[in-house]
């Protein structure tokens, strides 16, 4: 989710706030007469678990701050949609707003989808419009013994934390966070199959 807090630039008194839930698509809002500064809390959306054996998603990073904005202009609001869970022979869904496919093996095995990113962009609300973003979380890998052993990476920072292998972050074939400037290195396991790498936005 993601609130914003707005307060008029004269005297700094708190004028409202509206929070935004996840709707699979952006959500407009106008700058109240006055307002040149936002207060967000924003939360990006955890990642899927991977199949069979369970491992759960990374979840979403968290950015609280400030952005300053123009009245009457009209921001969009991008609420991250979680990461979808794999399943046997299908692998889970990206989530809304950047989040990646999950890698699969032939086999009935699958990790789980990425979490979408909650951002806050201004015209014409490309990705380089980008004012504050708050990352998804990675999706969780397979795992053939133990549950939660191969978990997604939480989202948060200026760099998303890297996966978990064996229980480890960071372990073997654990995949990476993405930066402000790129997307993260996919995981692998034992050399059989390879996750996508995540791109800019994704």
């Amino acid at each position: 989710s993601t609130t914003t807090y707005y307060s008029e630039s004269t005297g700094g008194t708190l004028a409202g706030s509206q929070t935004f839930s996840y709707t699979g698509a952006a959500q407009n809002f106008t700058v109240p007469p006055g307002v040149s500064t936002l207060t967000v809390d924003m939360k990006g959306a955890q990642g899927g678990t991977g199949y069979p054996v369970y491992s759960t998603g990374g979840m979403g990073g968290r950015l609280q701050g400030t952005v300053s904005v123009t009245p009457g202009q009209v921001i969009q609001i991008f609420v991250g949609g979680a990461g979808g869970n794999a399943t046997i022979n299908t692998p889970g869904t990206a989530g809304f707003n950047g989040g990646g496919l999950g890698g699969t093996y032939p086999g009935s095995y699958g990790g789980g989808g990425g979490g979408g990113a909650s951002d806050i962009r201004t015209p014409p609300y490309a990705l380089a419009n980008r004012i504050a973003v708050a990352g998804g979380g990675g999706g969780g890998g397979l795992n053939y013994f133990t549950n939660d052993y191969d978990r997604g990476g939480p989202g948060g920072g200026t760099v998303g934390q890297t996966g978990y292998g064996g229980n480890t972050q960071g372990g073997q074939g654990a995949g990476t966070g993405g930066s402000q400037a790129a997307g993260g290195i996919g995981g692998t396991f034992s050399g059989y199959c390879t996750a996508t790498d995540g791109a800019l936005g994704v």
